[in-house]
């Protein structure tokens, strides 16, 4: 199941506030003794665990036994349970990618901060009730102190184990398209592409795949006369991605085909010019893992690569 079938299903399944209330009621009788916990770092802002370099791990962590210390958050509903802060220092400007993975736990969100939670301002968050990563990809943020904070509906109370990465953009050779990798000079009908690391520049209207295209972006190009075919396929991908052909980079609405579930591209050109062709992902920050195959015209002998669309048809 996709995350937007996922959500789909959320609609019909929306619990009240009042009866999450009930429920914590239910399952904490008044009067409940509560276990004393010596604190340790990240328990709060005061003492919070602290990032000093980066890429930075921290797996296998866990919220349960540190509190509920900040519960009136940027986070909402998703901020009620116990929860873990990080300080995040940084002594020059940086564009940082900050993953969460609960593992498992449904219900958990992860926010960042220019101060401490309670009093600084909320600069991004990420929240769901799904047990799936949570990633805020490609924040631009100035040298200074941040707070990086996980967090958890009030029931169940704490997330049991969770994985926390910060990253820095690897160097990616063709993110937007004045980089991007002319096919025909490429050469090649099929090759891996892994989006991780190239950012999000594009996301166009809906009606282009169907879908938005939040994700991270990797462009090539190719130039067409009028009435060339080009078609193109995207398989064997690792996360819910989407296929788009655009004429026009700094025009969202200028898409000309595009795919999601499946990623297909299959166009006649209506004009001379340059197309661009963008492996995009649904979600926002959504990258990975797949594989591109194309059929188009080989530059100079203007005869198709051949064969290539039939197989996916």
């Amino acid at each position: 199941m996709n995350a937007r079938t996922s959500r789909l299903l959320l609609l019909g399944t929306v619990l009240s506030v009042a009866g999450f209330a009930a429920a914590e009621a239910a399952a904490k009788p008044a009067g409940s003794p509560v276990a004393a916990v010596a604190a340790t770092s990240g328990d709060d802002c005061a003492d919070p665990l602290p990032i000093a370099s980066l890429p930075f791990s921290d797996l296998g962590q866990t919220t349960c036994g540190r509190g509920d210390d900040d519960a009136e958050t940027c986070l909402g509903y998703y901020d009620g349970g116990e929860d873990l802060v990080y300080r995040l220092d940084l002594a020059s400007p940086q564009i940082v990618t900050v993953t969460f993975d609960p593992r498992g736990t449904l219900w958990t969100g992860l926010a960042i901060f220019d101060g401490c939670p309670d009093t600084g301002n909320c600069l991004v968050q990420r929240s769901g009730y799904e047990a799936t990563p949570r990633v805020i990809s490609g924040l631009s943020l100035a040298a200074g102190s941040y707070y990086i904070m996980v967090d958890k509906w009030q029931q169940p109370a704490c997330i049991s184990s969770f994985d926390l990465t910060v990253t820095v953009p690897v160097t990616y050779a063709n993110p937007v398209c004045e980089l991007a990798i002319d096919l025909q000079e490429q050469g090649l009908t099929s090759f891996p592409v892994y989006t991780c690391g190239s950012l999000m520049d594009y996301d166009p209207a809906i009606g282009c795949t169907g879908w938005a295209a939040a994700g991270e972006d990797a462009v090539w190009k190719i130039h067409l006369a009028a009435g060339e075919d080009f078609s193109a396929v995207l398989s064997g991908e690792d996360y819910d991605a989407s296929l788009y052909l655009l004429t026009d980079c700094s025009d969202m609405n200028s898409c000309v085909a595009g795919g999601d579930d499946p990623e297909i591209v299959d166009y006649q050109a209506t004009a001379d010019g340059w197309y661009y062709l963008i492996v995009d992902g649904y979600q926002l920050g959504g990258c990975g893992n797949s594989v591109l195959t194309i059929d188009a015209p080989v530059a100079g002998e203007r005869s198709s690569w051949g064969g290539v669309k039939r197989m996916y048809r």
